[in-house]
């Protein structure tokens, strides 16, 4: 749909959708996968929580995001 719209890019994996509707880093995976199989150019949200950042594991938040399934 989004591309008879005339989309060509897609947000996905936004903090808000992570913690309103519980999105995981397995959903956010197949998301991506979906809309990169339909032709969209994804931009990618990672990041930490203001307490994982304050806890130090931005770093180990971040690598777990984006390391393949």
């Amino acid at each position: 749909m989004l591309k008879e719209i005339g989309c060509h890019y897609v947000i996905i994996g936004h903090s808000e959708r992570r913690q309103f509707f519980g999105e995981t880093d397995a959903t956010v995976n197949r998301r991506i996968r979906a809309a990169l199989g339909q032709g969209l150019k994804v931009i990618f949200c990672i990041g930490e929580t203001l307490k994982e950042r304050e806890e130090g594991r931005t770093f180990s938040v971040i690598e777990k995001q984006v390391e393949r399934d």
